[in-house]
């Protein structure tokens, strides 16, 4: 079996590769990832087991060509590429909308033509929006952030796929947990990363907002 992640040399995505490495009934992994956030830890780091079932294609999500070669004897694709979410999310769009949205979707035109089975794509809890209840997979949609718009557009063409193959969408909540490429722009790492070195954590707002929170442990299995 043979798999694609975009987005594998990310913070999620490093995991991931760690994990799949050691499933015997993985022959091949390949990491298609452009390292927008300059994040070379899955190559200098540890050296990830059975390294030499996975291999690195630098490459873009909007290159349509590029993801037709590289899909080319892919079972199963990974789909963690994504312009992520930071409390400034809604100061540049652009991105958001780009890559989130457009990347997706030519990813799925991709994928139309391939022999792909399987597709899991990585969404966000973002897409529900704000809500005062507890929400699952039956409640609507509303997302309010470009960031949670560009996912849940993400999402529409990832439902394209459902008749063609094996389709999953994970929303899931905010990461946090230690990685060998973390971010210490997720909230609850910068608190642990701020407690333990500044002994004070830096809250904005009133401090009584609410987020879903997974670690990276669970959405790594999942």
């Amino acid at each position: 079996m043979r798999v694609l992640i975009t987005g594998g040399a990310g913070y999620i995505g490093t995991e991931l590769v760690y994990s799949l490495a050691n499933e015997n009934s993985i022959e091949e992994i390949i990491i298609f990832d452009n390292l927008s956030r300059d994040n070379h830890n899955l190559f200098i780091k540890s050296k990830v087991p059975n390294a030499t079932k996975v291999r690195f294609h630098r490459g873009e999500l909007l290159d349509s060509r590029e993801l037709g070669k590289v899909l080319d004897g892919i079972n199963i694709v990974y789909h963690l590429a994504a312009k992520v979410t930071t409390p400034f999310a809604n100061t540049d769009p652009h991105f958001y909308e780009q890559v989130n949205h457009w990347g997706t979707a030519e990813l799925v035109y991709a994928l139309e033509k391939s022999s792909v089975e399987k597709l899991i794509y990585t969404s966000s809890t973002s897409v529900y929006g704000s809500s005062t209840k507890s929400v699952d997979e039956n409640t609507p949609p509303n997302p309010k952030t470009f960031y949670g718009i560009s996912k849940m557009r993400g999402e529409e063409h990832v439902q394209r796929l459902k008749d063609k193959m094996k389709t999953y969408i994970l929303r899931s909540g905010n990461v946090y947990g230690y990685s060998k490429s973390m971010r210490f722009d997720a909230v609850i790492n910068k608190f642990i990363f701020e407690a333990n070195y500044s002994k004070r954590i830096t809250i904005n707002g009133d401090g009584k907002q609410h987020r879903s929170f997974i670690h990276i442990d669970q959405i790594t299995k999942a």
